[in-house]
């Protein structure tokens, strides 16, 4: 079958044609498509989306930027649980294709640098003709009707403590497949501020878990930890009610939960 692929010069020639074809697909480096569509347009060579732009606070990422070109920026330079996270990303092929954009927006369940992004407090920049928004990715459902992902902005953390895991598959994103991101700073024997997130068949960063950890003595005893996981599991229960989630996937959770703030002892 005949396949119709659009270019665009730049976002407002992109922006434009997402307006004159309704329905018509965005695609970066279709790593994480199974069926290409009939028709979609293509982020490739518009350089606006493809920038990566360091500042003091945050780094700036482009959606048509690829995981390799962000990888390339150097585990000094970025946060130490984004560097790891893109890592684990399959292979340096797959790497030098895909792009952030890809991997934050992918359909179905979330990839891998989800979870990370979500520790990280990321905000996500989305522009149509005349507006320029910025949301949370904790708040993102979809791209608004109109709009385009134009920017990634990513705090430039440098946590005291951060882990990032994988759960179930190392390659494949499926029904078995997770991230996992912890990030924690401590001040005076006192837990300064944690976030904590979970990113796969749903996503799980709760809020206000996060404000009741704020100013938690340290080093937590053992039963501190029992008292967080129920709290924990609280939360996750709720925000995993109708997901395709199993059993096993929550025990593992369940584990990195308490490995996590084991490391707080």
């Amino acid at each position: 079958m005949t396949k119709t692929i659009l270019y665009a010069k730049n976002t407002f020639e992109l922006i434009k044609t997402l307006n004159n074809n309704p329905g018509i697909q965005i695609v970066g480096g279709c790593t994480n498509l199974e069926d290409i569509p009939e028709k979609f347009v293509s982020t490739h060579g518009i350089k606006e989306l493809s920038q990566i732009i360091r500042h003091e606070r945050f780094i700036e990422v482009g959606p048509g930027a690829t995981l390799a070109e962000l990888q390339h920026v150097g585990q000094n330079h970025l946060p130490q649980i984004l560097t790891e996270a893109l890592n684990s990303i399959a292979t340096p092929y797959i790497r030098n294709m895909a792009t952030v954009g890809g991997n934050i927006c992918s359909s179905g369940f979330k990839h891998t640098l989800y979870a990370p992004l979500l520790a990280l407090d990321a905000k996500l920049e989305f522009k149509n003709q005349t507006e320029t928004k910025m949301e949370n990715i904790r708040n993102f459902k979809s791209i608004p009707e109109g709009f385009i992902l134009s920017n990634i902005r990513i705090p430039l953390v440098n946590a005291e403590l951060s882990i990032f895991r994988k759960i179930g598959h190392e390659q494949k994103i499926g029904h078995n497949s997770a991230s996992f991101a912890f990030i924690a700073d401590t001040e005076k024997n006192t837990l300064l501020n944690v976030h904590l997130a979970f990113a796969g068949p749903f996503t799980f960063c709760s809020k206000d878990f996060e404000n009741a950890m704020i100013g938690t003595r340290l080093p937590l005893t053992q039963k501190d930890i029992t008292r967080i996981e129920e709290l924990v599991a609280e939360e996750f229960q709720k925000a995993s009610i109708d997901q395709m989630i199993s059993d096993v996937m929550k025990q593992q959770f369940f584990n990195l939960v308490r490995y996590s703030f084991e490391q707080l002892t």
